[in-house]
């Protein structure tokens, strides 16, 4: 196998994709030949649930009492 290099920088192309380029991934990057990875999508989050109440207490819900003007 011919040893092939990139078109841009001295650095050996090892993939047969990058062979058939004539560049590898990082001079495609910073030259706008190849497109940008795409972040990976998050996971499903878990929903906010309110902590549980003992057996003979009520919940109460919580307001934040804001500061009155004078």
């Amino acid at each position: 196998m011919k040893a092939v290099r990139c078109c841009y920088c001295p650095q050996l192309l090892l993939t047969p994709e990058s062979r058939a380029r004539g560049y590898g991934p990082v001079c495609g990057r910073r030259r706008g030949l190849i497109p940008p990875a795409m972040p990976r999508r998050r996971g499903a989050t878990t929903p906010v649930t309110t902590p549980d109440v003992h057996p003979g207490q009520t919940a109460i819900p919580i307001q934040p009492e804001l500061p009155k003007e004078t």
